[in-house]
């Protein structure tokens, strides 16, 4: 249906090839560039998860520490308020002039725009935990390690797995806008890099190819993965529970 939307738009209004080429151009310019669109998609894969694993350990720590005492939950929930409405792509100026033009630089957009929902979304969760369950728990022998594994951790799964959905959206977001700025991250790059090469060639055939695969990779991270492990485990639980 999309498709046949796109290819009546461009016959009604007459747009160039150019400008606006049609589905088959862009099927072509995918399978032309298949083996290089798969290097890039392994390259920002690769690149979203050594950034996305940083942030989660980072909001793991933050969320402790805001558990851990009024003070430290004032510092981190005041950040939150300053640096969760900001958009990753905004801090780049500075990544680069910390960083340099490359991976690191990408690599701390990435973090960035990653950790302050991951942050807001985990505190929310352990902090909405019902004590009757801390109690219950504690009645149980439960302590510690094993109270936060077996009660507190599945009470506050599914504000976890909303943080890892934003995170994830975020850091994908991050890394191709942060490649189409600057182009390659020492020389290669992933599927920002990618688009940002076929924009400069004029070759628009290719960036709607890139941008296809950013969206299908998209899709199937939400309904693939995100959405498989919430059938598993929270609407799973609630079946039970109800």
């Amino acid at each position: 249906m999309l498709a046949l939307t796109w290819e009546l738009v461009r016959d009604v209004f007459q747009y160039p090839e150019l400008l606006f080429p049609g589905m088959t151009s862009i099927g072509k310019a995918l399978w032309a560039e298949k083996w290089e669109i798969l290097g890039k998609t392994v390259f920002s894969l690769k690149l979203i998860a050594t950034g996305l694993t940083a942030a989660v350990i980072l909001a793991a720590i933050g969320t402790i520490a805001a558990l851990n005492g009024k003070i430290f939950s004032e510092i981190v929930t005041d950040f939150m308020a300053i640096m969760h409405p900001l958009p990753g792509i905004a801090i780049l100026p500075a990544a680069i002039l910390w960083f340099g033009i490359g991976i690191k630089a990408i690599l701390f957009v990435i973090i960035f725009s990653a950790v302050w929902p991951l942050v807001n979304h985990f505190y929310t969760g352990f902090r909405s935990i019902p004590a009757n369950q801390l109690e219950v728990g504690k009645n149980l022998g439960l302590s510690g390690v094993r109270l936060a594994l077996w009660v507190m951790l599945p009470a506050s799964f599914p504000h976890i797995l909303g943080g890892l959905r934003t995170g994830w959206a975020r850091a994908w977001q991050a890394s191709v806008a942060a490649e189409l700025v600057f182009g390659a991250a020492g020389g290669d790059g992933g599927l920002g890099w990618f688009l940002y090469k076929k924009r400069f060639m004029m070759e628009t055939s290719g960036v709607f190819a890139g941008m296809v695969v950013i969206i299908l990779i998209g899709i199937a991270v939400e309904y693939l993965i995100f959405a498989g492990i919430e059938k598993r485990t929270v609407k799973k639980w609630k079946t039970i529970l109800d």
